[in-house]
């Protein structure tokens, strides 16, 4: 999403800095060539600390602790943001979720520069702060209040992402946009079309359910695996779920435990999910919570059939509540299995799932940012 609007900004005309902490991830060969990028790196300790001190008493006194259990790569990149801010003085700096939006506008307050910052919020702040077990997590409603009113414009990536952003962070309504994270529908097009070399997509094989997205427990993978295994007794069926992350051994234990192991893969991280979507049965998202779920926008654009939870906060937004897909309650594998079997008994309605995808454009949300920048000089 980010790779997308920087590509966009400077096909308009801006010059944009693509400004990281690390430089790495799978992702790095997609940086436009058009597009800078200035790696931040780690600065010497002493550098962090002096920064860090600078800050308002209340702010580097709930950090320190919180710090001295668990040092964060990204927050130790405090100075290096400063002084970045100081040379280059950018007209807008724009950092996305909790901990990059709070070193933005720390490092803008430390810079004493005139450049606007605009803070994006695309994950559920009470669910990350429900299920943290950092101790830098648990201190985020106090920081979050004391900091995200401060910045020049707060984006929430779906209208109940801003309901709850006005309560959890203390920002007032007038001062959130709601800006949905764009798709790049034309690139989508392309890639739908690839051929994949997969003898389960081959003509004549049983249907198959694909979810995407990264081995994490928000996105809630084994009410997935355990409604697949219901539907495994009743029809012949096969599951892909494309992504990577930290949950895998839970997963795969799992789906030995459920006897599921010859009709289930994880193949890891793809980078073109849209030919698997493109030529699902249905895509699945079981999310116990999203900020707005840029992969079920994705799977409209491939023209899927998609079940999805109806979890805080998005999919009930995009799909309009059930017309572009069928919203089943969040962690009940009976009911996710009985909506995966009403979607593939359904007739697909592949332009109107498109259509709708088409609302999130990337051309069309980037000129929405251009103006919620330019309205905030």
């Amino acid at each position: 999403m980010v790779l997308d609007l920087a590509r966009a900004f400077k096909g308009l005309g801006h010059r944009v800095d693509l400004v990281v902490c690390q430089l790495r991830g799978e992702l790095v060969s997609d940086v436009p060539d058009s597009v800078r990028i200035v790696e931040l790196g780690r600065p010497r300790p002493t550098d962090f600390i002096f920064s860090l001190l600078r800050l308002p008493v209340k702010t580097w006194s709930a950090l320190l602790p919180a710090l001295a259990r668990k040092p964060l790569k990204k927050v130790r990149s405090l100075p290096r943001l400063e002084r970045y801010l100081m040379e280059e003085r950018p007209d807008v700096l724009m950092a996305s979720t909790d901990i990059p939006n709070l070193l933005a506008l720390w490092a803008a307050r430390l810079a004493r520069a005139d450049t606007r910052v605009f803070i994006k919020q695309d994950i559920s702040l009470a669910q990350e702060v429900k299920k943290t077990t950092s101790p830098l997590g648990r201190k985020l409603p106090l920081l979050t209040r004391r900091w995200y009113p401060q910045a020049h414009g707060v984006i929430a990536v779906s209208a109940a992402m801003a309901d709850e952003l006005a309560e959890f962070a203390n920002v007032p309504p007038e001062r959130i946009s709601v800006l949905y994270n764009p798709i790049d529908l034309a690139r989508i097009d392309n890639l739908t079309v690839q051929e994949i070399e997969d003898p389960w997509f081959q003509s004549g094989q049983p249907p198959v359910l694909v979810a995407a997205g990264r081995l994490h427990r928000q996105k809630d993978y084994p009410t997935l695996l355990r409604a697949f295994h219901r539907l495994r007794l009743e029809r012949e069926i096969r599951l892909l779920i494309l992504g990577e992350g930290e949950e895998r051994p839970r997963l795969e234990a799992l789906i030995g435990e459920l006897g599921i192991r010859r009709d289930v893969r994880l193949p890891g991280f793809q980078a073109n999910p849209y030919a698997y979507m493109a030529r699902a049965g249905v895509f699945v998202l079981a999310s116990a919570w999203e900020g707005l779920s840029n992969v079920l926008i994705e799977a409209l654009a491939c023209g899927c059939r998609v079940v999805s939870t109806d979890c805080p906060h998005g999919p009930a937004e995009i799909l309009e509540d059930g017309k572009h897909g069928i919203l089943v309650p969040v962690g009940d594998p009976e009911a996710l299995a009985h909506g995966i079997t009403l979607a593939l008994d359904a007739e697909a309605h592949p332009n109107g799932a498109k259509k709708r995808a088409r609302q999130f454009d990337l051309d069309v949300i980037a000129e929405h940012y251009l103006q919620l920048f330019s309205r905030c000089s």
